[in-house]
């Protein structure tokens, strides 16, 4: 958990480092040393998987191949090597908190040590603590014990998705968990990050229209009322931009990122296969960027997707669409979706909102992966005894009569 929390300890946050031309902040935990150890203790469990394909979908693993083979084309091999290890890494701990702890008790750690980390980080940032308030452009807003505020709004906001739908798995004093609630809610108005109050907005929306409703007209209409109101707020962020960004006083460029994604976008077809899983588009496109965008510091495009397509082409990014598509479905139409399910479904929301305009979503091997990943491999395993029966009820339907024999010699 420590290796994917993004965590850092820094004077100066990743914003005022780039803007200076030098290199953001290395997290405490997520550099070679973090993952040599990550590496060394999930090895010591490796023998207690079981079935892991299963556990991530066809989709999730037809990307890690994608990713690992993109270590022969790619420009950067130590840079892929790096970030594939890091996914692999993710992955298995995934499976393994699932498998040895179960997913109760997985969600419940994973839930208390973030809540640790955000009140340590508010104490900080409430104090005026120059490690957890932002510098520069941003002056002032809370970053916590993060890089950026881009990444500290983000876990905030796993961390109140998990304590507003997976209360029945936290079994935890109800008192704690509405305080904790209160405690997010207030840093994320302090940090002031627009994608991450989207993208937590989107994901309580979904939390609430995929709530387990045991009237099956209720249920049904309910869920029609959702997915229309989804399809109407979609229409008016996509068509009218304008409107989302005035509401939260923001430019209708997203901060310049429009531009940089108009740049970008030919980049994507140039090459077909990408630059290589974890390369951000390489140095190559970095540099290009920063010529089209008359800049001087590194440039990263800010769009998960876009990203995505740069690193291994736009099949990844469909991928991605089927492995996130596929769990919102199998929960919308599940007849009673468990607590688990109505998690999957809100951290689903909030990961493919995010991931529109940061590049700490998608398949990135980070804090908000991490935790989906366990609603996921739950929600899946679950899964088996139902397609098992309905696989046995189709076998006895299509099994027909054996015909009589004729083989008989009479006499």
């Amino acid at each position: 958990m420590l290796v994917f929390s993004g965590v850092t300890w820094s004077m100066e946050d990743s914003q005022v480092v780039a803007d200076a031309g030098g290199d953001p902040a290395i997290g405490v935990f997520s550099g070679k040393a973090g993952l040599l150890a990550g590496l060394a203790l999930v090895g010591v469990y490796l023998p207690a998987l079981r079935d892991p394909p299963r556990s991530l979908g066809a989709a999730l693993c037809l990307f890690w191949l994608l990713a690992f083979a993109s270590v022969l084309w790619a420009g950067t091999v130590g840079t892929v090597l790096f970030a594939i290890t890091h996914l692999t890494l993710l992955l298995a701990a995934a499976m393994l908190a699932h498998r040895l702890l179960g997913f109760a008790r997985a969600l419940r750690l994973v839930w208390l040590v973030s809540a640790a980390l955000i009140l340590l980080s508010v104490a900080l940032a409430a104090t005026g603590d120059p490690h957890a308030v932002m510098g520069g452009t941003h002056a002032g807003r809370w970053r916590g014990l993060f890089a950026h505020k881009n990444s500290f709004a983000p876990f905030l906001a796993v961390n109140l998705l998990i304590a507003l739908f997976a209360q029945a798995s936290l079994k935890l004093p109800v008192v704690l968990v509405v305080a904790m609630v209160a405690v997010d809610l207030v840093a994320l108005f302090f940090a002031n990050s627009a994608t991450a109050d989207i993208a937590a907005a989107a994901g309580i929306a979904a939390g609430i229209a995929l709530l387990p409703i045991r009237n099956r007209a209720v249920r049904t209409l309910w869920r029609i009322g959702a997915i229309a109101v989804a399809c109407v707020l979609g229409g008016v962020l996509l068509l009218q931009p304008g409107v989302t960004g005035e509401a939260l006083g923001r430019d209708t460029t997203m901060s310049g990122r429009a531009a940089m994604w108009a740049q970008a976008m030919p980049l994507t077809v140039e090459r077909p296969l990408g630059t290589g899983y974890g390369s951000g588009g390489g140095s190559r496109v970095s540099i290009e960027l920063q010529k089209r965008m008359h800049r001087a510091i590194n440039l990263s495009v800010q769009s998960g997707y876009l990203n995505l397509a740069l690193e291994l082409g736009w099949g990844a990014v469909v991928l991605f669409a089927l492995w996130a598509g596929g769990g919102m479905l199998s929960v919308l139409f599940s007849r009673r979706a468990s607590s688990a399910q109505t998690l999957l479904a809100a951290l689903l929301a909030a990961m493919i909102v995010e991931s529109v305009s940061e590049v700490n979503a998608c398949f990135a091997p980070g804090w908000l992966l991490l935790v989906t990943m366990l609603p996921m491999i739950e929600a899946r395993r679950a899964m088996r005894p139902r397609l098992r029966l309905l696989r046995r009820r189709y076998a006895r339907r299509t099994v027909t009569p054996s015909a009589p024999r004729t083989d008989r010699a009479y006499p």
